[in-house]
């Protein structure tokens, strides 16, 4: 009766609106459950299936926004990878939770939440049998690309409700993530990770990651980080912009511990104890001592050229098997 009741809900979960002609490509809007803040919430995707796509299965790649919300960025992925046979599915963590940006406030909807959201777009695409789940990707741009990282951490995925043995995703291509917080010797699911970086990045910046890149690497990961001299923030899409309120969280990096306690690496403020609870104030206090206002960024041809090309060949040898 459960497991009736699990299908029941799968499939109402799965259907779709699809528009378009059976020659063109097809769109369709899932939903699946997240957390907002510890609370539940129905967050939504949208398909777009390849109109060239063979009998069978396809290959899918999960396409998470940034903190400025679904839009022209989306979109050229989708453009350039769904006539490769891959179905790609936009995730939009901000629309369900009443949230158009969150450059001014990134509490607004957290990281957690958009982790969250990746691993539960994950298990729903993972038991829709038009997806090979073994084939599924997942690409993100800041915010969405610090997610895209964090899916590849065994320990998330587990803590998100993944079981061993159960759905993984095949490829992580973060472009641009912030690397706030940094597992010491973290254990990954073993797919390939592809960090895309700007040398020029200041909202971010790219050292946090790039010495993240090498304790994953030295953990056991297969990783590889590419960073583009010149490239700004954004460097694969849009015109340059200034925001001087935006939060900047470039200096805050947050290191776990042999003991399990994580401290900020500046300042040297403890902000979780080894038990895994916050110490009281002192997250305030370490963000306080790091974090600044302004933020900027915009495209960078040579980059925005290079990194499609980079993606289409990680897709062509982790996805489509060429």
């Amino acid at each position: 009766m459960a497991r009736a009741a699990r299908v029941a809900a799968l499939t109402l979960l799965l259907c779709a609106s699809v528009l378009g002609g059976a020659q063109g490509q097809q769109r369709e809007t899932i939903s699946f459950q997240s957390r907002q803040k510890g609370q539940p919430v129905q967050v939504t995707a949208e398909i777009t299936w390849p109109g060239n796509a063979p009998a069978g299965p396809v290959p899918a790649m999960v396409i998470h926004h940034g903190s400025g919300g679904v839009g022209g960025r989306e979109a050229r992925y989708v453009r350039e990878l769904v006539p490769m046979g891959v179905a790609t599915v936009v995730i939009d963590s901000f629309k369900p939770r009443g949230v158009t940006s969150t450059v001014l406030d990134q509490s607004s909807v957290t990281g957690q939440d958009f982790n969250l959201d990746a691993l539960a777009a994950l298990k729903a695409l993972a038991a829709d049998p038009r997806i090979d789940h073994r084939r599924i990707g997942i690409m993100g741009f800041s915010k969405g690309g610090t997610s895209a990282l964090m899916a590849s951490h065994e320990q998330l995925v587990l803590a998100a409700g993944g079981t061993p043995g159960g759905p993984r995703y095949a490829l992580h291509v973060p472009f641009y993530p912030s690397c706030y917080s940094q597992y010491y010797q973290p254990r990954t699911t073993g797919a390939p990770i592809y960090q895309l970086l700007g040398a020029a990045d200041t909202y971010v910046g790219f050292e946090p990651c790039q010495t993240y890149g090498e304790a994953l690497r030295a953990a056991g990961a297969t990783i590889q980080t590419k960073v583009f001299p010149g490239a700004m923030h954004g460097f694969d899409y849009g015109p340059p912009y200034t925001i001087p309120r935006g939060e900047n969280y470039s200096k805050c990096v947050n290191l776990q511990q042999r003991d399990r306690s994580w401290v900020m690496r500046d300042s040297g403020i403890v902000t979780f104890g080894p038990d895994g609870k916050p110490i009281p104030g002192a997250i305030a206090r370490a963000v306080a001592a790091c974090k600044t206002l302004g933020v900027s960024g915009g495209a960078n041809d040579t980059a925005a050229k290079q990194s499609m090309e980079d993606l289409k060949g990680y897709v062509r040898r982790h996805l489509l098997g060429g």
